[in-house]
């Protein structure tokens, strides 16, 4: 095949391309350019665009296109503005206003996480940067490229982990690590807001017997089912459940105070006691019982998250010398 015509069939290429990514585009290269641009960005694994100065799409990669949903023809001439999520809108329009009087080609804007609204409805999110595209390129009209970036699995991995790094495996409760951090943090703001901050330390009486007796598959069931008690007695949302260790939970109770804490081991206490094992395969006799120790910081009663995590501890004890399946809270 001769130059010329390798050179004829790039240029019929490309203007058969040119329909799809945009007039303004591909009348600011020659063919064999265009071809050439057209190539590399199609065969890119990351989502490219190139959008004018009103956020019209000139031209669309088939890796942008099926991030936004829709087919590169159909999205030549609509506008990037209704697939950005409200909150990143005004933000990216301000920027493509604010770069439109700067004669400077090496504008860069990027890469930001924002969220993608889908043709079908669907949020993907998503690293989005723009440049200027140089002069030479673009002509006398302003355009940019812009790269998108699936962040989805990436997200999704980081969401995983998160929860994994914070929540105890067994019984799906805060872990230990994530209730030292909330202690903190609620210790405080009770301290700034002058509220009480209770604390009920709860532990699994004669649970070693249990494990003995029943093996400790049945023993990991137990403490599931406990965990769900606990969660379900906790009055709101911004209280917290976590295992301590072993057969130990805690519960952090921020603004009650003691009384209201009292309120809350009873109903765990009622509840566990009425519990049933026969789901996991037991006689319906076996019955399990806790012991709590409660404490409530106010008015600087106790100088650290510390000290009153000591103070529930040894209340627990009390409990469970009193005769186990006890509540006993801290003077």
């Amino acid at each position: 095949m001769s130059k010329q015509t390798n050179n004829n069939n790039q240029a019929l290429n490309a203007n058969k391309q040119s329909t799809a990514a945009g007039k303004t585009l591909s009348t600011c290269l020659s063919h064999i350019q265009f071809g050439a641009l057209i190539e590399l960005f199609n065969g890119t694994a990351e989502g490219i665009f190139v959008i004018d100065e009103q956020g019209t799409f000139e031209f669309v990669n088939p890796m942008a296109a099926q991030l936004l949903g829709d087919s590169q023809q159909s999205l030549i001439g609509q506008s990037l503005l209704p697939f950005l999520h409200e909150t990143d809108r005004d933000k990216y329009m301000y920027t493509l206003l604010n770069w439109l009087d700067i004669k400077d080609t090496r504008l860069n804007f990027g890469p930001n996480e924002v969220k993608i609204n889908k043709l079908d409805g669907s949020i993907i999110e998503a690293d989005l940067s723009i440049s200027n595209m140089p002069q030479s390129i673009a002509c006398a009209q302003k355009l940019y490229v812009c790269i998108l970036h699936d962040l989805s699995a990436h997200k999704a991995i980081f969401n995983r982990l998160k929860i994994q790094a914070s929540t105890d495996h067994l019984t799906g409760l805060a872990n230990r690590f994530t209730l030292d951090e909330s202690l903190n943090k609620f210790w405080a703001e009770s301290i700034q807001s002058h509220q009480p901050l209770s604390t009920i330390l709860i532990d699994v009486d004669h649970f070693k017997r249990f494990n003995d007796t029943y093996g400790h598959i049945k023993g990991d069931k137990c403490l599931q089912k406990i965990a769900k008690v606990i969660l379900q007695c906790i009055p709101s949302r911004d209280c917290l459940a976590a295992r301590y260790g072993g057969e130990e939970f805690a519960v952090i109770l921020p603004r009650c105070n003691r009384d209201s804490a009292a309120v809350v081991a009873r109903h765990i206490q009622q509840q566990i006691n009425a519990m049933s094992f026969t789901d996991i395969g037991l006689p319906p006799e076996v019955k399990v019982s806790v012991s709590q120790g409660i404490a409530c910081e106010f008015d600087n009663q106790y100088r650290t998250c510390e000290a009153l995590i000591c103070a529930a501890d040894t209340a627990l004890y009390r409990a469970k010398s009193d005769g186990r399946n006890k509540i006993s809270i801290s003077a």
